[in-house]
Parts: structure tokens; sequence; C-alpha cells
């Protein structure tokens, strides 16, 4: 990168230049002089006074300059260098500003929104290297600094080296620039297991390919000795021959077929198995970011098509080639001139090809990528459908389901215009040489000329078809290979997948959880750039029972997150009895963990399998204990089959209070040490709320609770509670000390509440 200097002789400099308009630079000129050079300069989108504008903010070896275009009274804002300790920036709601810390002020030099972070960042270290007398600035809060220099030279590192498009998240590849051949080779190294299988139906295939060249040399000796000869005695010696190689062919055809068959189920069986195995060790970051439907084709169609092309496509190749070698050899052996004839159309035919394989690959990735997100919105609607009928919406999906429908429907009618140009073109381009064959040959028969007779003649055509199918054949594998490929990658994109939580190599044991947890100093954001909980810190004693209160959207459900492990935190640790939970495995960890969520899942099964799905070998006896803990057993039994009874997906034959019962009982029965609450009595009726109240008092009883609820008087018998507001802890007490603080922020929310109840039952 250049740095703009002033007087046209650009300087080099490092990465983090913008380029500067010819208008800009002219007006820098002017305030600045001729004399001095820009040694960084960064483009923000917002201007000082707040409103959208491109405003810059550019350093020379003295000073710092924000130029704020047409911003009455901040246009211009320049402070020395040697007055300058350091630079700070101030988070707001979806802004944040840039100041210049000075020894008794700070000075705002840019204002920015969160899409030119990484730029303003990448600048501000620069900057921090042309300071003369920088200090560490003290007594900032979460987010007021910079992450370090190499976490942007991390982020730099995300967009393909090769071809500069951004590395799809959790990746790590670009699936531009992944090499078709590799992944081929890749894929195949699958088949190293079961080669004996490979061979077995490969030497199957050679003999079928031996005896399918023995009937055209019958067909010769027919067409010449028994037709042209009048040798009537050879004649059922060879319908014999003809009857006994098509039986051959047939039998062995079969056994091979069996063969293949059982070799794909069984490659695609543990490829599946490999896949879904890899996905529940992924983190839940993946699939945050991931639509179902796009896993589900990654499961189903791309394996599909890969068993296609490992237990078909490729042996099909491969016996298409040796025809291909065979039929050559036999030829040039019968007439080495109507051989060269033969080969005249194949420069014409591999250049089509070629052409082919390069216009399909974006063809099929088109199409692909279109399935895909119908996938997806069957993934939504589906399970949403009391949604959609609810807020009478079906006009609108079957509008979405329409134009992705029909989306996928013009690429793959653009694929078949090309396939269907493709391969008559190929089937015309063979015939030619058929026609050669037939009016060279029949002259040569004609005239009695290079002993060529009619049988010679008619064997070699035969020869010639089988020799031009097996061509067409390869020149059709381009587009199973291209598809194989295609679905290679989108299947290793995800083998390759690196998870975001690993398990410790070396795990502290932790076979029984006492239920201390400790939060020090953790900063966390599911965007590094934007934290969501930041320098958190408490201690829960073994035993206690706390309550997350705040607003919506203050970390709560972060924190309860971060406490299971379904992330990591950026700064600080989290440990339990002493522990960072990064070194207790996650096996350990999770077995020990029972969570209670707001909307409870239960899977597609019976209630007795749901309950039990925390402890499988749990007992009927078990089952019905946790049930009769959790109030409900009575429901239960009031249904047509009892515990037997089928919930249905997601429990959509149960209310929203059974399944949250059902859930309770499935944590009752698992008996974890630290219990996770997440607004387990919200959107149930008071009597519901009571019974599920009554089983949550059971199941707190002797562990570790970490309680969420927006009804703050459902937190009353808690030890303590916690209050978050905008990700940073504010108040930490009892419900009686909290309330006692008329200005605090608990007291604040629980007269909010107590207001809303009036209006609720005035307006009821």
């Amino acid at each position: 990168m250049q740095v703009a200097d002033l007087n046209g002789a650009p300087r080099e400099t490092g990465d983090n230049q913008s380029e500067i308009p010819e208008h800009v630079r002219e007006r820098l000129t002017e305030r600045i002089g001729d004399k001095e050079a820009i040694r960084v300069a960064c483009e923000s989108d917002l201007l000082l006074t707040g409103r959208f504008g491109s405003a810059w903010l550019v350093s020379t070896d003295s000073k710092l300059i924000s130029y704020n275009p047409g911003a009455d009274g901040k246009e211009w804002v320049s402070v020395d260098l040697s007055e300058v300790r350091g630079l700070q920036k101030r988070d707001m709601q979806g802004t944040a500003v840039l100041e210049a810390r000075l020894d008794s002020r700070a000075v705002p030099l840019l204002l920015f929104t969160r899409a030119k972070n990484e730029a303003v960042t990448n600048a501000v270290h620069q900057i921090q290297k042309l300071l003369p007398n920088p200090q560490p600035l003290e007594g900032l809060r979460p987010g007021e600094g910079f992450p370090p220099e190499h976490h942007w030279e991390r982020r730099r590192r995300e967009n393909c080296p090769k071809c500069g498009r951004p590395i799809p998240t959790h990746i790590g590849v670009c699936p531009q620039c992944l090499e078709k051949r590799r992944l081929i080779l890749r894929l195949l190294t699958r088949v190293k297991p079961y080669w004996h299988i490979a061979a077995g139906s490969l030497i199957l295939m050679f003999m079928i390919t031996a005896v399918d060249m023995v009937q055209p040399y019958l067909q010769a000796i027919l067409v010449d000795e028994v037709i042209g000869k009048r040798a009537l005695g050879l004649l059922k010696w060879i319908l014999a021959g003809l009857l006994a190689t098509n039986a051959a062919s047939a039998v062995l055809s079969g056994l091979r077929g069996y063969l293949m068959a059982w070799f794909g189920e069984r490659l695609i069986y543990e490829l599946r198995v490999e896949l879904y195995h890899h996905l529940q060790k992924l983190s839940v970051g993946f699939y945050d970011s991931k639509q179902t439907g796009w896993i589900i084709d990654r499961v189903s169609s791309d394996t599909g098509n890969l068993q296609d092309f490992l237990a078909e496509g490729l042996q099909d190749f491969l016996r298409d080639l040796l025809t291909m070698v065979v039929i050559g050899a036999i030829m040039f052996s019968m007439n080495a001139k109507l051989a060269l004839i033969t080969l005249l159309p194949m420069p014409l035919l591999g250049y089509l090809t070629a052409r082919f394989m390069k216009r399909s690959r974006s063809l099929f990735h088109g199409m692909w990528r279109r399935r895909s997100r119908i996938f997806s919105l069957l993934s939504d609607v589906i399970p949403g459908v009391r949604v959609v009928k609810a807020f009478a919406q079906e006009a609108r999906e079957e509008q979405r389901f329409q134009e992705r429908a029909m989306d996928y429907m013009n690429a793959s009618v653009n694929a078949s215009r090309v396939f269907a140009t493709f391969w008559p073109t190929t089937g015309f381009v063979m015939s030619l040489g058929g026609l050669a064959i037939w009016g060279y040959g029949g002259w040569m028969v004609a005239t009695g000329q290079h002993g060529v007779t009619l049988g010679t003649l008619v064997a070699f055509t035969s020869y010639l078809w089988r020799f031009y199918g097996p061509v067409q054949n390869i020149s059709r594998m381009s587009q199973r290979l291209q598809r194989a490929a295609t679905s290679a990658q989108r299947v290793f994109e995800v083998l390759d997948t690196k998870p975001d939580v690993k398990d410790p190599e070396n795990p502290v044991p932790m076979p029984r959880i006492k239920g201390a947890i400790e939060f020090k100093n953790v900063t966390f954001g599911y965007d590094p750039n934007i934290p969501v909980l930041h320098n958190i810190s408490f201690y829960v004693e073994p035993g206690e029972m706390i309550g997350l209160v705040g607003p919506s959207g203050a970390g709560k459900s972060t924190t309860i997150n971060l406490i299971c492990r379904f992330y990591d935190v950026q700064q600080g640790s989290i440990e339990i009895d002493g522990v960072d939970i990064r070194d207790i495995s996650l096996q350990d960890l999770h077995s020990q963990i029972g969570v209670v969520l707001q909307e409870p899942f239960l899977f597609h099964g019976s209630v007795a399998e749901n309950i039990a799905y925390g402890r499988p070998d749990a007992s009927l006896e078990e089952i019905i204990e946790a049930a009769r803990a959790a109030n409900a057993h009575d429901f239960i039994m009031r249904l047509p089959e009892g515990y037997d009874t089928m919930v249905g997906e997601r429990g959509a034959r149960l209310s929203g209070g059974e399944c949250q019962r059902i859930s309770i009982a499935r944590a009752i029965l698992k008996n974890p040490r630290i219990l996770i609450l997440d607004e387990a009595t919200s959107s149930v009726d008071t009597e519901t709320e009571a019974l599920i109240r009554e089983a949550i008092d059971r199941l707190v009883k002797n562990r570790t609770t970490i309680a969420i609820a927006h009804r703050l008087s459902t937190l009353r018998n808690a030890d303590r509670l916690i209050v978050l507001d905008n990700g940073r802890i504010v108040e930490i007490g009892t419900h009686e000390e909290l309330l006692a603080k008329p200005d605090g922020v608990f007291r604040r929310l629980v007269d909010m509440q107590a207001e809303l109840s009036k209006v609720v039952a005035v307006g009821g």
C-alpha cells in the first residue's frame, strides 16, 4: 500500500491506508501544506455531527487531523501527536467515537458505524506507532480499547489469498479455489478399506468387456462364412456362441451390480455416519450460522451424489477407458486406415468436452445453492406451520416457495439447455465418423481392394459403435465428475470445520462437580468486535440459587450459554470448583448440567423416551418418579396411551405447560449438579405456573441453580440476584436488599412490572 504524499511522491507504508479521493486530497493540501506526507488515512461513514457522510482521519509525522466536510463548527479537528497519550473508542448504540486522550481531556476525532470498525482499528494500530509519547490508558471501560493488532491480521487472512473472496465462516478454505482433483483423490481414499470388493467388481467388469468383444467377431464369421459362402454347418455354432456370450454377460453383470450396490451403500453409510458424528462435535456457533436445510442437504443429497460416483461412475469410467483401448487395438489390427478414420472426430470431441466442463461447473454450483434455499425454507416453515396459519400467511409462504422453486427451475433449465446442446452435438460429431467408415469401407468392399470383406466391415462398424459409446460415456462422465466434485466439496466443508469449543487434550477429571461457579473478568461477544458481556465477575457457592435479572438484551442468556460452554469467552475465564471450564472435558461438564428452557424442546417420540432422554437406561419406575416430582404424572396418565403416548414433532400434541413439565421431569431424572432455568415459567397460565413452581422448588434443592425470569416475583426465593444491564453487572444482592435501593435498576424493573400489572388489571 502507498501513502498519499501531497507532494506527489508516493511512499510505502503498511496495509492500513485508505485511498484518498482527489477533492479530499486538495483540501488536506490546503490545510497541512506541501511539506508533510500523510502516513495513515482512514475514511468513516459518519460526520462528527452525527449525520451520514464521508469523513477522514489522517496522520502525518506531527499531527492528527479529522476532516468532516460540511460539519458546521466541526469541519476540522487537529491535535499534535506530541500531545496524544493514546487513542480510545467509546461504543454507543450502533456507532462508536474515536478519541485522542490528551493529558487533561479527550478530543473526539472520528464518529463511525460498526461497518467501519475494522478499518478504524487498523488505522489506530498504525497511528499508535507514530506517537512520540504513548502512555498506557487506565480506567478504560470494556469496549473502549482496541483488539490487538494480530486479531485483525487473523481476520484479514479470512479472505482467500488466491482469489480474494471471503472464506465462508467455520470452513477455513475457499470453495472456489479447491482443486477438484484433490477432492476426488481424497474421496477415493475411502475406497481403501474395501479394495477387495472394488477389485472383484473390476475383474468382473473386465470379464464382461472381454465377452462383449467376442460378439462382433462372431458376426463377421456369420456374414462372410455362413451367408457369403453358404457354410450352414457353422450357423448353429455361431448362434450358440452369441447366446453363450449374451448369457455370460448377463450373469456377470448381475453379480457385479450386486457387489457395487453393496459397496456404494456401505461407503455412503460410513460417510453419513462420520458426517453426523462430526456435526455432533461442532459448536453451537456453527448451527447459529447455518440453516437446517443447508445441513440436511449435505447429509442427504450430497452424500447420495457421491454414492453414484463411487459405486458406478468411477468403475464405468474405467470400463469405458479399457473398452476404448481394447477395441482400438482390435480395429487397428483389422484395418489401420479405417481405424484412423475412426479417430478423426476425437480432437473436436475433446474440445467440446473441455468447454462443457468449464460451463457445467458454475451451473451445478448454482443449482445446488438454489436447492439448499428450498430446503432451508421448508425447514423453517413446516415446523412453524401454526404461526403461518395463525397469521394467515399461507399465501405469502406459497409465494416465497414458488419464487425459490422458480429460481431453481430456471437454473435447472439453463443447465438442461447446455446439456441438450452438448449431447446431440457430440452424437452428431461421432456419427460423422460412422458415415466416413461406411463410405470409405463400402468403397473398399465394392472394389475388392485391401482385402476388406463385407463381414469385416460389419464387424468393424459394430466395434466402431462400441468404441464411440464409451467415448460419449466419458464425455458424460464430466457431468458426473463435476457433480461428485461439487458434492465432495460441500461435504468436506462440513468435515473440515473445526469446532470453536474444543475438548482439552488433557482434561481435569471432574466425575462429581460440587457446583461452585466463578466468572473472572469475562468479556464475550458473538461477534468479537461487539461485546455482549463486559468484564463480568461473580462467584456462586455450591448449592446456591442465583437469579439473573435485567432488561432484554442485558446478557442473561449469554451468561448461561457460557456456563454450559456452548461458547468460549474471549477474555477472562469461568471456573467450576476452581477449574477453568476449558480444562474440563465436555462430557464431564454437560453430563452434570441440567437445562430447562423457556421453550422446551421435545423430540418426536413417546413421553417416557423424552423424560429419559438424559438417562436412556432409566427404568420406568424412575421415569414415573421424576414425572411425579415434576407434577406431570397426573396429566400423563390422562393421555390416551399414558407414558407411551407419542408427543408429536417438538411436542405438538401437548400444551406448553405440559411440555414444560416433561422438560422439568427430564432434568429431575438426570439429577444434575448445576441447574439452568431459562424463563421456565413464562407464557403459561397461573395454575400451570403454580404447578411448575412447585416442581422447580423440588428440583433446585441441593444443587447450584442459575435462574432467569422476567417475572421478578418468581425469584423471591433466590439466595442472591445479579442484575445485568447492557452486558455489565450493575447490582448484586438479595431480593430485599435490592428492593431497598429506590434508584436501583432492580427496583425500577419491579416498579415497572407493578405498574404494568395494574394496567392489565384495570383493562381486564
